[in-house]
C-alpha cells in the first residue's frame, strides 16, 4: 500500500510527530508541544521541525515504517529531538554540520534498532536520537578536549523573557490532558513527588531539576500508563516502578560524575522503560503479576481498613479427588434411585436404612484414610488470622470446629445423631448396622449418620450463622466449588444482593457468570491461598490478625 504523500498528509504527520514526543497522536497535541519548544528556544523549534521533515520524508523513500506508523508520526520524532539539541547553534557552519551529521547518524541507528528491538516487542523510544547525540558529543570531546562541548556560539532565544519555561510546561501538560486527563493528573503527582525528593536529597532547586521531574519521570510514568501497558490492570504499578527506576538511574548518573561528561538527557527514561518492558514481557504471566491477584490484595486491604468481615465457603475441590463430591451424590450407589436416600425413606424403610448406612460407611472409611493437605493448612492460617466464618460443603471434619468458626453445611460423616433428641454419638467400632438398627443411648431414638439426606434442609444453626456473617461481609471467598448447589446459591445470592465482591479460587462454579465486581483466581488452590496468606502476614503491623467472630 502506497503512502499518499500529499501536502495535507505531510502537514498532519509533522504535528503528530511532535505529539509523539509525549506519546500522543493528535495533531492539536503536537501543535501545543511545538509551541512549548518555541517558547523555550525559537531556533530549537525551527531545527526540530526541519529534523521532523527530513525524517518523515526519508522514511517515505526507505520505507522502514508501515503506513500506519508513518501517519501517526512515529517516523519523525527522533529528528525533532536532534533538532532541539543542536537548534541554538544551527545558524553557525559548525552547528549546521553537526546537526545534519547527527541526524544522518540518528537515521542509521534508528533503522538498526528497529530491526533489533521490534521483533522482541520493544520500542526504540528516543534511543536513536540520544545515541547519535552522545556519539557526536563524545567524539567532539575526544578530539577537542573540550569537556563543555562549547565548540560554537549559540544561545537559547525564548519568546518571552520571563516565565517561558513555566508556560511551556503548562502547554505540554495541556497537550497530555487533552487526550488523557486522569493519567496526566497522576503523572503530575508522581513526577512532582520525585522532584521534591531529589530536591531534598541533592539540595538543588526544582527549577534546576526540571529535566528530571518534568521530562524523565513524567515520560516514564505517562508512556507506560497510556501506551505500552495501557490495557493491563497492572499499568499503574508498572508505571510507578518505571518512574522509580528512572529516578534511580538519574541519581546514579549524578553521583557517579557522569554529568561532567554529559547531561543525562532522556537516558534515565529510555533505560528504565526498556528494563521495565523487558521484565514485564518476561514475567507478565507470573502469578505475582496477575492483575486478579493484585485486585485481591487491594480488596483484602480495603476490607481490613474498613473493619469488614471476610467469609469463605469451600467445596469438594479442596480435596483434589481424594474424596467423592458429597453434594452431587458421587458417594451414593448409582444403581439405587436417589429417592431411596431421603430422610423419609430412612425412617420408614429398613431396606433404605441399610442402603443409607452402607453408602455412609463406605464414605466414612474413605474419610478416615485422608489427612489434612496443603489447602487445609492454608485455610487454617486464614481462619486464625482473617476469616470471620468458614462454611464448607465437605463432610470429612478435617477442620477444627471447636477452635474456629467452621460450619459444616451438610453435617459430618464422622458422627452419628439421634433423630429424636439430636444427641451426637461416635460410630460403633464394628458395623452393627449390618445386623440391626442403631438406637440412641439417651432416648432410644433411631440413629443416623450426621450428614444431610436428599430431602433434609441445612442445619438452622448453620443457616443463622451464615446470615449473621454475611451482614458485615466485605468479601466472599468461594474456594474449590465446582457447581452451584443450594447452599452455594444462597451465599452467592446474598453476596450479590449486597454487592459484595466474590473471589473465586480454584475454579468457577459451573453455570455462574462472573460480575465486574468479582475476581477469579483459577488453578492451584493452595498456591493462591499461600499468596493471600503472605499478603496477610506482610500487613501484620496493621493488626491484620484481628478476627471478627460472632
Amino acid at each position: 500500500m502506497m503512502i499518499n504523500a500529499n501536502f495535507k498528509n505531510h502537514f498532519t504527520v509533522q504535528w503528530r510527530s511532535f505529539a509523539q514526543l509525549a506519546f500522543l497522536d493528535r495533531q492539536t497535541s503536537g501543535l501545543l508541544i511545538f509551541l512549548a519548544i518555541a517558547l523555550v528556544s525559537v531556533w530549537s523549534a525551527f531545527a526540530a521541525i526541519v529534523g521532523v521533515l527530513i525524517n518523515n520524508s526519508l522514511s517515505l523513500i526507505i520505507k522502514d515504517y508501515t503506513v500506519q506508523e508513518w501517519k501517526l508520526g512515529i517516523a519523525g520524532y527522533n529528528g525533532a529531538i536532534v533538532g532541539m539539541y543542536w537548534g541554538d547553534s544551527i545558524f553557525s557552519i559548525k552547528g549546521l554540520c553537526l546537526f545534519l551529521v547527527t541526524l544522518l547518524l540518528c537515521l542509521l541507528i534508528e533503522f538498526r534498532l528497529r530491526a533489533l528491538l521490534i521483533p522482541r516487542q520493544l520500542p526504540i523510544l528516543s534511543l536513536p536520537a540520544m545515541a547519535s547525540i552522545l556519539l557526536i558529543v563524545l567524539t567532539i570531546s575526544l578530539f577537542s578536549l573540550d569537556t563543555n562541548h562549547l565548540l560554537f556560539e549559540g544561545a537559547a532565544e525564548p519568546i518571552f523573557q520571563t516565565y517561558s519555561r513555566e508556560i511551556a510546561i503548562i502547554l505540554v501538560v495541556s497537550a497530555m490532558a487533552y487526550q488523557y486527563p486522569l493519567a496526566t493528573l497522576q503523572t503530575l503527582g508522581i513526577s512532582l513527588t520525585g522532584g521534591l525528593i531529589a530536591q531534598w536529597i541533592t539540595g538543588l532547586s526544582l527549577y534546576v531539576l526540571v529535566d528530571l521531574w518534568a521530562i524523565n519521570l513524567a515520560l516514564a510514568y505517562f508512556s507506560i500508563k497510556t501506551l505500552f501497558l495501557k490495557h493491563y490492570r497492572l499499568a499503574t504499578l508498572a508505571a510507578t516502578f518505571n518512574t522509580l527506576l528512572a529516578w534511580v538511574i538519574w541519581y546514579f548518573w549524578l553521583i557517579t560524575g557522569l554529568e561532567q561528561l554529559s547531561a543525562p538527557l532522556l537516558i534515565p527514561f529510555i533505560m528504565s522503560s526498556l528494563i521495565t518492558l523487558s521484565l514485564f514481557k518476561r514475567y507478565k504471566n507470573h502469578n505475582l503479576l496477575q492483575s486478579e491477584l493484585w485486585r485481591t490484595f487491594q480488596l483484602l486491604l480495603t476490607n481490613r481498613l474498613r473493619a469488614k468481615q471476610c467469609v469463605a465457603i469451600t467445596g469438594s475441590g479442596i480435596r483434589k479427588g481424594t474424596l467423592p463430591d458429597y453434594p452431587s451424590g458421587q458417594w451414593l450407589d448409582p444403581k439405587v434411585p436417589i429417592t431411596s436416600y431421603t430422610l423419609a425413606e430412612f425412617k420408614t424403610s429398613k431396606r433404605c436404612r441399610y442402603l443409607y448406612w452402607k453408602a455412609s460407611f463406605d464414605y466414612y472409611q474413605q474419610a478416615l484414610a485422608i489427612n489434612k493437605n496443603n489447602i487445609d493448612k492454608q485455610l487454617d492460617y486464614l481462619l486464625n488470622h482473617y476469616l470471620s466464618g468458614l462454611f464448607t460443603e465437605t463432610v470429612d471434619s478435617l477442620f477444627n470446629t471447636e477452635q474456629h468458626p467452621v460450619y459444616e453445611c451438610y453435617g459430618s460423616i464422622k458422627r452419628l445423631y439421634c433423630l429424636d433428641c439430636a444427641q451426637q454419638q461416635a460410630w460403633p467400632p464394628i458395623p452393627l448396622w449390618l445386623q440391626r438398627d442403631l438406637h440412641c443411648q439417651h432416648c432410644s431414638g433411631l440413629l443416623k449418620p450426621q450428614i444431610l439426606a436428599a430431602d433434609e434442609n441445612i442445619d438452622p444453626q448453620c443457616y443463622q450463622a451464615l446470615q449473621t456473617n454475611m451482614v458485615e461481609c466485605g468479601c466472599l471467598l468461594v474456594i474449590g466449588v465446582p457447581t452451584i448447589t443450594s447452599v452455594v446459591s444462597m451465599i452467592i445470592e446474598n453476596a450479590n444482593s449486597n454487592k459484595t465482591p466474590i473471589i473465586f479460587i480454584g475454579t468457577l462454579p459451573l453455570g455462574y457468570f462472573v460480575e465486574e465486581k468479582d475476581i477469579q483466581l483459577t488453578g492451584d488452590i493452595a498456591h493462591w491461598l499461600a499468596e493471600i496468606n503472605w499478603f496477610i502476614n506482610v500487613l501484620h503491623p496493621l493488626k491484620w490478625s484481628y478476627k471478627w467472630k460472632k
